[in-house]
């Protein structure tokens, strides 16, 4: 996927979208999600997904919470770096619900994760919102806290990372899975980085 470098954040949803709409392990239908992610330099990614659901499940309400559990929306994403070329492959999963709760944490696999604390989780900026029909969340992956992981990333016009993004829900009543990028595996798991799609920066057509 191609994601554009802005000016600033307000250009966001000028950019293409991007769509949820692979179904997983016997998921029959989900809501229409889809996405916007752009780059602005020397300041961070920022993101916005949109799901057209009316009345999500959004029990939880604090950040860390187990969101997954509620009607959520995630991106993962796994940049390059000389630590990673060192033998620490880490990537990023970002989770929220319809109440801004956002799950935020990095590791080389699903368990053994390490957790972002209370402030670097404020950074992440999350928000939600909820209409009649639909909710969003917004945030933000600060460039700061991205070399806290990596190391100087050095990003630009070119420049490479992989990512994914996920709609889920696993509770019983109105479980399903759906993903951005297919993910190959014949059990539910959506920390799987082999099948994170590839994701260049792209000067924005002006």
């Amino acid at each position: 996927m191609d994601v554009e470098i802005l000016q600033n954040s307000s250009e966001l949803e000028m950019t293409r979208p991007f769509r949820v709409e692979t179904l997983l392990w016997g998921t029959k239908k989900i809501p229409e999600t889809y996405g916007y992610l752009g780059f602005v330099p020397g300041d961070g990614f920022y993101l916005k997904m949109v799901c057209e659901e009316a009345d999500p499940l959004r029990t939880y309400t604090e950040d860390q919470d187990p969101v997954y559990q509620d009607s959520a929306m995630e991106a993962f994403v796994m940049f390059e770096s000389d630590r990673e070329r060192e033998g620490f492959p880490i990537y990023m999963n970002l989770e929220a619900n319809a109440n801004g709760a956002l799950l935020a944490a990095y590791g080389k696999e699903r368990v053994y994760r390490s957790y972002f604390s209370k402030d670097e989780v404020r950074a992440f900026s999350c928000k939600a919102c909820i209409e009649s029909d639909r909710w969003s969340i917004t945030l933000k992956i600060p460039l700061s806290v991205l070399e806290q992981i990596y190391g100087p990333l050095h990003l630009e016009e070119g420049s490479r990372f992989r990512c994914n993004f996920y709609k889920i829900s696993e509770t019983a009543a109105c479980e399903h899975y759906a993903s951005y990028s297919p993910v190959l595996s014949e059990t539910p798991d959506f920390h799987l980085p082999e099948f994170f799609a590839s994701a260049k920066l792209v000067r924005r057509e002006r």
